[in-house]
């Protein structure tokens, strides 16, 4: 939601919400789940803008409208707004993921289909990778406390992933009970892969085309022979 001019929000209230703002009504889940929301938007605006330290809990309340103890009804500290971002992130990864999944077919096709579109979400949303794989005291305070491991969204994304090396295991003529393996080495390389050429930039990389390729090359062929069982 866009911040109002000035000359909209003179004078001010006597309280910290702005006049012109339509509370939640008491009980009501769906202005409940509309301003958690708006929340959650005004925090992924402000990391956006300035990164984690322009994320706080007072800064986005001032961004919505309303009043900072309003905003702890939904999120009770910095952690789990994060959460809340975190979860907006892997929303929307998964329904890259699920539509370039469903738009290929074959286990091979689809295969190549999921790890381009996980790759193509982080290299396009950098500042996302950060948020959902930074190694700062906040995220490590995140991931202690918060439940987004459990959230439905997470368990889908992880379901079309195995789903998907499952496919692929069959198309080759492999075991399916070595799938969860497979997709976990193929997570571990997609992720060593974003980490190098996102974070540490300062390594003279090979050119962004033909180095995406030949890696792309190596996790398909890494996660055939585990499912194979070779190596």
């Amino acid at each position: 939601m866009r911040r109002l001019p000035p000359s909209a929000r003179t004078p001010k209230p006597p309280s910290d919400v702005p006049a012109s703002r339509v509370r939640v009504r008491r009980g009501n889940a769906e202005d409940a789940e509309r301003l958690r929301a708006e929340l959650v938007e005004a925090a992924m605006q402000l990391f956006a803008e300035g990164g984690l330290p322009a994320v706080s809990v007072r800064a986005v309340a001032a961004r919505v409208g309303v009043s900072p103890m309003s905003t702890y009804r939904y999120f009770a500290d910095k952690a789990e707004l994060l959460s809340g971002l975190w979860l907006s992130v892997i929303h929307e990864l998964c329904r890259r993921i699920k539509r370039a999944v469903e738009s290929r077919e074959g286990g091979r096709a689809r295969h190549r289909a999921l790890i381009d579109a996980f790759l193509r979400y982080w290299e396009t949303h950098p500042e996302h990778y950060c948020l959902v794989y930074g190694f700062t005291a906040i995220g490590q305070q995140r991931e202690a406390r918060s439940r987004v491991a459990r959230a439905g969204v997470y368990t889908e994304l992880l379901g079309i992933a195995l789903g998907v090396t499952e496919a692929l295991a069959d198309e080759i003529g492999a075991d399916r009970s070595r799938a969860k393996l497979a997709s976990d080495v193929r997570l571990a390389m997609l992720l060593g892969y974003l980490h190098g050429t996102l974070v540490a930039t300062r390594y003279p990389w090979s050119e962004t085309k033909l180095l995406r390729e030949a890696y792309l090359v190596r996790v398909q062929d890494a996660v055939e022979q585990c499912l194979r069982g070779d190596g």
